[in-house]
């Protein structure tokens, strides 16, 4: 086990930052640029993010013709040579890691094509469920079995067969990433589908992102949409090339932007008010709880905050960031309730359980349900706490910030941030100031 000692921040934080890529961007325009039709420029890739190598790899091992113009350690850009619908490669078997987003993506794709395919990931990912997402291609002629474990990864592709139903139906409850998968890839069939969701669609930004990416890509209008419930599929669009620059990321921000709520002042360049990425609006979470913050059209600042009041929210749009919540909670001045986080439970641990365990372990005062999570701050924190990560990258960069509010912790596996942010704890500790 690897091991990283945090020492607690003594000083206030002042300073602009600007970070790598956008992980959930990248992987969708990556994507979409591998199957236009024509060549595309994307830069500002974050390079320190495992789910983006992995589908990287993937699209290379498709036949995609990638070449690496720039790299900087930490972002870099590619030209890439669009398939224009269609892979080159028609039997292969793909390693998707944990990366929720190249597994469910690429099932999608390579489901509507005309190869054999397997994809496989790590043992969490075979326990990340895919059934609705396998169904609902099933019901327009897809070939999925799955490898081991009904409704699990690994999954076997065979070619598609078309069986003439132009209605998809799918569960909006479990995971947005099904419904993104769904609209990048029935539009390369060139029909028109009607998707239909059954229950309550959740991370609703996740899907506005990827309807805002095809629309990029796409001569025409490739999807109409109505209240989240009802989609169409334009088969008459088709994918061009673009050139493309990656917003920095605003799930990463989010642990940046809670320091300074903490302990300081931090401006993070280059993402404002016009991003695509719904977390993003985590900034305006901080002013409810009592930050000084300022969102412009190009740029965030967030200042320390007096006190830090706690808050009942409803963060079903932004999953990802209540896990920055949750461990900010700790140092509010009474009980925060979370809402609305049921998808922890199939993220790349049990979330729900995890962060039950690990802010226990602080001294606080934690109850769940199937959807949501209390947490009643400890009269003191408890110091030197060693973290368990569950190999989830974001239960690691959360708990950082016990740092930042001035009580030393330790991070038990601390590289699991390698899967979006493989430098992060360097730039979290470049934030310590030097002197007064």
């Amino acid at each position: 086990m690897t091991r990283l000692k945090l020492a607690p921040f003594t000083k206030l934080v002042n300073t602009k930052l600007e970070l790598p890529g956008s992980k959930s961007i990248a992987n969708r325009v990556l994507l979409l640029a591998a199957l236009s039709g024509g060549q595309s420029i994307i830069s500002n890739v974050p390079v320190v993010s495992e789910d983006v190598t992995l589908m990287l790899n993937a699209l290379h091992n498709l036949g995609v013709v990638i070449k690496e113009l720039t790299n900087n350690g930490q972002v870099a850009s590619y030209k890439i040579n669009g398939c224009n619908g269609e892979f080159a490669v028609k039997q292969a078997t793909l390693f998707c890691g944990n990366s929720g987003t190249t597994f469910r993506f690429l099932t999608a794709v390579l489901a509507v094509m005309k190869g054999n395919y397997q994809l496989t990931g790590t043992s969490r990912m075979c326990e990340r469920p895919i059934a609705e997402l396998v169904t609902s291609l099933q019901q327009i002629g897809a070939q999925i079995d799955y490898a081991n474990t009904n409704n699990y990864p690994p999954l076997v592709i065979k070619p598609f067969i078309y069986n003439g139903n132009k209605c998809v139906t799918i569960n909006g409850s479990t995971s947005s990433q099904y419904l993104s998968a769904l609209l990048m890839s029935l539009p390369l069939l060139g029909k028109d589908f009607t998707l239909q969701i059954i229950d309550k669609l959740i991370s609703k930004p996740y899907v506005t992102m990827t309807l805002s990416l095809l629309t990029l890509f796409n001569n025409g209008v490739p999807v109409y949409q109505h209240d989240y419930n009802n989609f169409v599929a334009n088969g008459n669009c088709r994918l061009s090339g673009i050139n493309y620059l990656v917003e920095p990321d605003a799930s990463s921000a989010s642990y940046f932007l809670a320091t300074a709520a903490l302990s300081g002042e931090i401006t993070l360049l280059n993402l404002g008010a016009n991003s695509l990425q719904g977390d993003v609006k985590f900034a305006r979470v901080l002013v409810q709880m009592g930050a000084q913050v300022s969102i412009l059209e190009n740029q965030i600042m967030v200042k320390q905050a007096v006190k830090l009041s706690p808050i009942t929210l409803n963060m079903e749009d932004m999953p990802d960031v209540a896990m920055t919540l949750a461990v900010l909670a700790l140092f509010a001045s009474g009980t925060t309730t979370i809402n609305g986080i049921q998808s922890w439970k199939v993220k790349e641990t049990d979330r729900l359980h995890a962060m039950q365990n690990e802010l226990s372990k602080l001294g606080a005062t934690v109850i769940t349900s199937n959807s949501s999570i209390s947490i009643t701050p400890p009269p003191q924190i408890r110091h030197n706490i060693a973290i368990d990560t569950y190999d989830d990258h974001r239960m690691a960069m959360s708990f950082s910030l016990v740092a930042a509010g001035g009580i030393p912790v330790i991070i038990n596996d601390y590289q699991c941030v390698g899967k979006t942010f493989a430098n992060y704890f360097e730039e979290f500790n470049r934030l310590r100031p030097t002197k007064n």
